[in-house]
């Protein structure tokens, strides 16, 4: 097979004199069959060549903080204390500040997901043009890059538009709407409900055209993927009849859990030095339906809030993968651990079709406590475990929410759940915490839960419409 110089072919920087985000094809080789295409999407990237992720498989950078499950060390000169939390876009991440980057920074948030769209745009461009493959099908090749541009999109616009609400989302301004692979156009914001047509046309498409139920390789989506992400679309419009339907979908082809009872710490006292029976390697990790790549910094410790909800003795979750510092209180370590992947989880789609079941126009209780009881018996000491016998639905829902909250802690999805839940009044709380002696509140409904377009951005493109501050 013809080499390609896929690593190189791609690389995107902050805007440039004529668009919001400037890519630029690099490399001397051009893809000339699906094959070629296909590996542009698993292939290490230029930016991060130790990394057997694609650019198209970049997810959001640091911004598990903006949720209230973290707080501050109280000393940050202290020697277990990473520098970059004394650094301003962590201090305003922290803070909720109106503009986390200054205005010569880059948004890596913005200018990564937009480069992933950017590889996905330029396969589908080519895919029904180009020779056929060998290793690779056709059809299966464009679902993928139909998926990775939806993940794109779901991120961007929950990021960077308002939460979904079948009253505005026609009006709301959302995101960029880039469907080509062409770099000398610029673009306007899409409204959020054409931003979330397009995601549900392509899972739609992505379906019917994926080949493959569940890939070896979980970097690479499969049909299992796209049913995932459609209950994620789904749950966030409070669809709640079709997430439960495309949860269960999911996860009759993909949804198998790590018991963490057959986990141990390798070296007892030392998180850092992994866990047996746990698969850090999270592009063949069982319990991942789809893996994307993310540095994070991660000595960072609970808030008081979140630690109220964990029960430090018997959850699994919190024996195995986070230990203490003796100045710097909790943390993850900062290794391929199960915090370090941001994608989707099976454990998540299960908890999906718990709190679905239970919010569907024909609520059903009982299959809502076998789903969240699936997850906890993965997760608690065995002899501790018991199962859940609430039934009152209000409450049950509590328990629910709370065990997903402990699940997807240290991913970016913290932050969008609480902006999610935070649309429905049964549901909504601010974000409050101390930082360095000081309180900090996130009132529900507050302007900053949309965070502000790249000022560079907007610099460089005048049809962008800034975000309220």
């Amino acid at each position: 097979m013809k080499k390609i110089l896929i690593a190189v072919i791609f690389f995107c920087v902050t805007a440039s004199c004529n668009d919001f985000v400037d890519v630029i094809p690099k490399g001397n080789t051009i893809p000339e069959t699906v094959d070629d295409l296909a590996k542009l999407m698993t292939c290490g990237s230029m930016s991060s060549p130790l990394y057997t992720f694609s650019d198209i498989s970049y997810s959001i950078q640091y911004f598990e903080f903006y949720s209230d499950d973290y707080t501050a060390i109280e000393n940050p000169n202290s020697s277990n204390y990473d520098t970059y939390f004394t650094l301003p876009i962590f201090q305003n991440t922290l803070k909720w500040a109106d503009y986390i980057y200054a205005n010569a920074e880059s948004d890596y948030n913005w200018d990564g997901l937009y480069k992933s769209n950017y590889v996905a745009n330029y396969v589908l461009d080519k895919i029904d043009v180009v020779e056929n493959g060998v290793a690779y099908d056709r059809n299966d090749v464009k679902g993928q890059a139909l998926v990775h541009r939806a993940m794109n999109y779901f991120l961007l616009v929950n990021l960077y538009g308002k939460q979904y609400d079948a009253a505005t989302a026609s009006t709301d301004l959302g995101v960029p709407l880039v469907l080509e692979a062409d770099i000398n156009k610029q673009y306007p914001r899409a409204t959020v409900a054409q931003v979330y047509e397009r995601m549900l046309q392509d899972l739609n498409d992505a379906i019917s055209l994926l080949k493959v139920d569940a890939p070896e390789y979980n970097n690479i989506p499969g049909k299992a993927t796209a049913y995932a992400l459609r209950a994620r679309y789904y749950l966030w419009q409070q669809n709640y009849d079709q997430a439960y339907a495309d949860a269960i979908e999911a996860l009759k082809l993909r949804g198998e859990l790590i018991d963490y009872n057959n986990c141990s710490l390798r070296v007892p006292g030392m998180i850092a030095a992994g866990v047996n029976g746990y698969e850090s390697i999270m592009q063949i990790n069982p319990e991942i339906m789809y893996s994307r790549y993310r540095m994070s910094r991660s000595n960072c410790p609970f808030s008081s809030n979140m630690l109220a909800i964990i029960d430090t003795d018997n959850d699994l979750r919190y024996c195995l993968f986070y230990g203490t510092y003796e100045e710097a209180g909790i943390f993850v370590p900062m290794s391929w651990t199960r915090h370090v992947h941001s994608g989707i989880n099976t454990s998540e789609v299960w908890l999906t079709k718990a709190e679905a079941a239970l919010r569907k126009s024909q609520p059903n209780v009982s299959e809502a406590i076998d789903a969240l009881d699936y997850v906890r018996r993965h997760r608690y000491v065995q002899s501790f475990y018991q199962e859940t016998t609430e039934t009152n639905p209000d409450l049950l829902l509590t328990e629910i929410l709370n065990e997903r909250r402990r699940e997807i802690t240290f991913t970016e999805m913290a932050f969008l759940d609480r902006k999610r839940l935070n649309a429905d009044p049964a549901t909504a709380r601010p974000m409050t915490r101390t930082v360095y002696g000081e309180t900090y509140t996130l009132p529900v409904g507050d302007v900053r839960y949309q965070l502000a377009i790249p000022l560079n951005v907007m610099e460089l493109n005048p049809q962008l419409i800034q975000n309220e501050r």
